[in-house]
């Protein structure tokens, strides 16, 4: 059985249903337009953003998780297109305003792959915006990969994506340590990544 499937089934909500503030604050200084977000787990960041004025599309690996997405859309009388996916093989078919991260960490080997993946998804001028787990997490109780090499450096996706000269550009890096209230998987002092990348062209 899948291990986030087990998760989201055993808890009522694992990071809550409040919005990841980071992206709240980001995605809030930008006219609503479409947004899409892989690895979106129960829904709180997509619901939160459908509740703005977004035409939100998401997917997640676990069918709890979606399920549960779209119930939180019900609840919240909004409405967003998400489906199960795999962040491998699943196909948008369409390019969005911005695309959001947020704590979607994947195995090393692949983390570059699944990176460039969702860049390819931002329309020109359009934004991806990230918040991950730095490596000086590892230790901490607040949640987060156990593995060293799943966690970030400051430089991981701007590295990842940003791989041809004029491709885009940083318009936000941080290292940030912030207290976390996500939810019971995410509470207490937590260090993280931020980004915000802006796509070439328009």
């Amino acid at each position: 059985m899948n291990m986030w499937d087990e998760r989201y089934r055993a808890h009522e909500t694992v990071y809550g249903t409040k919005p990841n503030v980071f992206w709240a604050s980001q995605l809030g200084m930008l006219a609503p337009g479409s947004v899409a977000l892989p690895c979106d787990g129960e829904g709180r960041n997509a619901v939160w953003a459908a509740h703005q004025g977004w035409d939100v599309w998401s997917f997640d690996a676990s069918e709890v998780g979606v399920k549960k997405s779209h119930e939180l859309a019900d609840a919240h009388d909004v409405h967003i297109a998400c489906e199960v996916g795999d962040a491998f093989a699943v196909e948008p078919g369409q390019q969005f305003d911005v695309v959001g991260l947020v704590f979607a960490h994947m195995p090393e080997p692949r983390r570059a792959e699944f990176h460039r993946r969702a860049w390819s998804w931002v329309k020109p001028g359009g934004h991806l915006i990230v918040e991950g787990f730095h490596k000086d997490q590892l230790g901490l109780t607040s949640g987060g990969p156990k593995d060293l090499a799943m966690l970030y450096s400051e430089t991981t996706v701007p590295d990842d994506v940003l791989v041809k000269q004029g491709e885009g550009r940083v318009l936000w890096q941080a290292r940030c340590e912030q207290i976390l209230d996500e939810g019971p998987f995410h509470q207490g002092r937590g260090i993280t990544c931020q980004w915000v990348l802006q796509k070439a062209g328009a």
